[in-house]
């Protein structure tokens, strides 16, 4: 059964949408809705649900601000935010704290269904063991690692800068940052990571939401000259450490 956090302030789209999801199979979905984001972070404390779907324009408190909050106490839960009004730079403020995809309003159960199944196998993925890594890849993941000046605990997702300052990277931020690490003598292609985080979202989104992750890590690590992501025209990405 999956656990869905529904937040819509209109009434009769949340009426619709949640009994389009509870026909489409029996018994396989346990919906909280919530009208507005105060309401919403409240029910999410206690419900801890394996996925939230909010709107973005709503009383009290919006979803992008709803997504920040959770992210705040929650980085793994996938996020899908809904807008008839999704501005570049929403999209941007939105994957820039992690959420995962947009649906664009109006919607119906049968559009939002296969983008909830699609994020939840792509997390179930991401946790999975993977048997085709070598052995120098299946190093503990409590193993910190040195990048320049920088300590990288990829377990925490910590980098701190000469065992002083501490940087709390987002779950995905780390990953990214492993993965770049894992492949430093080599550029990973852009598409290799867009298939490996970003497998089922819309191709636009998911492009944009690499390039906020890559600025990120870059200000990062910009305490180190000597340590910079590449981007090699043709190639990808690659991690230099001087």
């Amino acid at each position: 059964m999956i656990k869905l956090l529904f937040v819509e302030d209109s009434e009769a789209l949340a009426y619709a949408v949640q009994g389009g999801l509870e026909l489409i199979e029996d018994d396989e979905y346990d919906i909280r809705h919530a009208l507005n984001g105060k309401e919403a972070f409240e029910i999410f404390k206690t419900f801890a649900p394996d996925v939230v779907v909010s709107d973005i324009e709503m009383p009290v408190m919006n979803g992008i601000e709803l997504a920040r909050a959770i992210r705040e106490i929650d980085d793994n839960v996938p996020i899908i935010l809904a807008s008839g009004l999704t501005s570049p730079q929403t999209v941007c403020e939105g994957f820039s704290i992690e959420i995962d995809a947009y649906i664009k309003k109006p919607y119906i159960a049968q559009e939002l269904h296969p983008q909830i199944k699609a994020i939840l196998r792509r997390v179930q993925r991401s946790i999975a063991p993977n048997p085709q890594k070598d052995s120098a890849s299946q190093q503990p993941a409590s193993d910190k690692i040195k990048i320049g000046k920088y300590t990288f605990d990829p377990e925490r997702g910590i980098l701190s800068l000469n065992n002083k300052t501490e940087q709390k990277l987002t779950s995905r931020e780390a990953d990214i940052l492993f993965l770049l690490y894992e492949n430093r003598h080599s550029s990973v292609k852009r598409s290799d990571i867009l298939e490996r985080f970003w497998k089922d979202d819309d191709p636009a989104f998911s492009s944009r939401s690499l390039d906020v992750f890559i600025t990120k890590l870059r200000k990062y690590l910009s305490e180190d000259e000597r340590v910079k992501i590449v981007n090699e025209r043709g190639k990808g990405l690659w991690l230099e450490v001087g």
